[in-house]
Parts: structure tokens; sequence; C-alpha cells
């Protein structure tokens, strides 16, 4: 089993976003936005990054970047590729977290997948593949450790997982056989909004009033463009967490 503590601790999480994005966060206009996609490596949550402010915010510019080479734009898009960058910062309660920092946590996901594995092949069903960034069976993993803990325990839920992040990139070495690798993170899934304790604005910093303001107008305004489009024209909204 695995082994789970109540970590009464928190923690700084850092998410990087649209600016308007944001300020409906921080203003309490809007919560932060789940991911739901079946490729994020701890399963689906809102993602952050722990003690990582500049991670964030990078992390903010590829998602602009996408966005600017979009081909088929749709308004949401080209506020996207424009829109001034931010990030939040959140103070998070571990709570009861999968931390595979644990070593006990680690084992216990090999004999998941072991698990995992059999019920697929039961299933006559091919195992997803884990292809760049995209992590479908990692996510898949996640997901069904989360089922199976949940299950087995009446009054326990999964509040976070955290897991280090190290890049299989031999490129990202700092100088070639060493352990330290550049773009190495700690990163965040939260599962239960409740441990989300509070927001504030990380960057940018010393914004007036009236740019709150016309940011938050021109983010209701996209929102409500955005509601009438298609689901798939909707997915990869830069609002949404990241990861």
């Amino acid at each position: 089993m695995a082994h789970f503590d109540d970590y009464h601790r928190t923690v700084v999480g850092y998410h990087g976003t649209s600016i308007s994005s944001a300020l409906r966060i921080v203003n309490r206009v809007e919560n932060f936005r789940q991911s739901e996609r079946d490729y994020d490596w701890l399963g689906r949550g809102i993602y952050f990054w722990e003690y990582g402010p500049k991670q964030a915010l990078n992390f903010a510019r590829i998602r602009q970047r996408q966005a600017i080479n979009k081909k088929h734009k749709t308004s949401g898009d080209l506020r996207r590729a424009t829109e001034p960058l931010a990030v939040v910062a959140c103070m998070i309660r571990l709570g009861f977290c999968l931390d595979l920092t644990e070593p006990e946590n680690v084992e216990y996901l090999v004999a998941i997948f072991d698990s995992y594995r059999e019920s697929m092949e039961l299933a006559g069903a091919e195992l997803p593949k884990n292809r760049h960034k995209y992590r479908k069976l990692d996510c898949a993993i996640f997901e069904y450790a989360y089922k199976v803990i949940e299950d087995s325990e009446s009054n326990l839920t999964i509040d976070t997982a955290r897991g280090i992040y190290v890049p299989r990139d031999g490129t990202t070495r700092i100088w070639p056989g060493s352990w330290i690798s550049r773009d190495t993170h700690i990163q965040l899934c939260v599962r239960n909004p409740a441990n989300l304790l509070g927001t504030w604005l990380h960057y940018p910093t010393g914004l007036g009033v009236k740019n709150v303001c016309e940011a938050l107008q021109a983010g209701v305004a996209d929102l409500k463009s955005e509601d009438s489009q298609s689901e798939s024209e909707v997915e990869g909204d830069e609002s949404a967490p990241e990861n």
C-alpha cells in the first residue's frame, strides 16, 4: 500500500497564465481550471511549480509561442498570442499527498503498473504510450492508482501528488555525466481545490486599478466568446492549468 501522511505543512506553488486569467483568479471572479487532458504526467488536476515562479513564467511563454504559431486562430488564440503573461502564487496545503520522493510510493506505483497492465490485457486493450511531452501512460496509471487507493480507503481522498521532474534528454545536463540537469523542478498536481488556501499575483507587480479593470473586462469578453465555440476550438486554453 502507498505511504500517506496527512501533510499539515504548506508550500507555495506557482502557475503561469495570461494576465486576464491571473486577475480573474486572484480577484475570485473564477477558480483555477482543472486540467482534464489525458497526457498530464501526474494525472488530472491543477498543476503548480513548487517554489518555481520562473518555471511557471517560462512555461507560459511556451504556451504563448504555441498560440502565435497556430494556423487557424480563434479569438481566444489571438488574445493568448498577444496578451501579457502573469504568474499566480498559491499557498497549498499538501494534505493526503502521493509524494514521489517517498520510496514506498514509488514502489507502490510499480505494483500499480503491473496491476493496470494485467487489467488492460484481460480487457484486450493496448496500453497507452508516452510520446515526448504527451505522457498518456503515466496519466492512465496515476488515475488508476488514485481510484484503487480511494476505493480501498473509505475516508481517504488524495489531495495532491508531488513529483520531481528530471529531463530525459542528456543535452540538458550541465556537463557530460553530471547528475544536474537544466529544467529540473518539483511539480504539484492538486486534485482537491479545497487545499488551495490563498492566491496572489506574483508577476507582474505594480498594476494600477485601471490595468486590472481593463484586463478583467477583456477576460470576461473572451470567456463569453469562447463559451460559444466548440470544445475542440477551446481545447488548450491558456487560462487552463498548465504543467
